[in-house]
């Protein structure tokens, strides 16, 4: 009997899965929020697993530099480690998310291990003084590395969480990153309507090197800011303006 039907479906299917888990834009598992990427004129600067002490405080020098509001994943711990520097970033005006206590993949955890980690991250966030803000009665919250599930994005609702994720992947994590890297990567993807994935820390430690992901967002907004005449906004003003119904 010729089985080579059966694991070229399966090869299919695995590979959806793969795709829809950890591709930031599928929309296979459910909805998440990526922007209107290629459509409008509006972009999300967003900034993963601050803050740190070594970088976050110049990108909020560049931000009010150029009068933009972006959105910030902050880890929980760090969270609790610098409550002041994230009470800063709030009372810049800029959005602040759940991104995990531990910056753990959620698809590989219980429902209650994701549970707890959603919990101790806002407690902490909010121990340090920050509110939240609130998108049709939820709280933001970016999955780490965008890895998610079917039970993953069920738990998000349950627990009163939007999911966000991205459009642009500028790869700046990376061990042999360079600024003209993410650049070069930047001028492929952004075509208006985007959420843009960039770092200012790092879940491996406090105070590492962002220099680049921190260059690479003045020449962003010199370029599709003050050039271009797109008009960057946090993710909550992003989800109002754009009618996107969470879910």
């Amino acid at each position: 009997m010729r089985r080579w039907p059966f694991a070229v479906a399966s090869l299919g299917a695995a590979g959806w899965a793969f795709y829809n888990g950890q591709a930031p834009k599928p929309q296979g598992f459910g909805r998440t929020f990526v922007g209107t990427p290629g459509q409008g004129r509006l972009m999300a600067l967003t900034y993963d697993d601050g803050p740190n002490t070594a970088w976050t405080p110049r990108l909020l020098e560049l931000l009010a530099e150029h009068d933009v509001k972006a959105t910030f994943f902050s880890i929980g711990h760090f969270a609790e480690e610098q409550p002041e520097l994230l009470r800063e970033v709030a009372a810049a005006g800029h959005a602040i998310g759940n991104h995990t206590y531990n910056h753990v993949a959620m698809p590989f955890h219980t429902d209650d291990t994701i549970r707890t980690e959603l919990r101790r991250a806002t407690e902490a966030i909010e121990g340090a003084g920050v509110e939240m803000p609130l998108v049709q009665g939820k709280r933001l919250m970016r999955p780490p590395w965008g890895r998610r599930r079917p039970g993953t994005l069920r738990v998000l609702r349950e627990e009163g969480y939007v999911p966000i994720v991205w459009s642009v992947t500028l790869w700046d994590w990376t061990k042999r990153v360079s600024t003209e890297k993410i650049m070069r990567k930047a001028e492929r993807q952004i075509s208006g309507g985007d959420v843009i994935l960039l770092h200012d820390g790092c879940n491996e430690g406090m105070g590492w090197d962002r220099r680049h992901s921190i260059e690479a967002t003045e020449l962003i907004l010199t370029q599709w800011k003050k050039q271009q005449g797109l008009e960057f906004v946090t993710i909550p003003e992003m989800i109002e303006r754009t009618g996107f119904v969470v879910p």
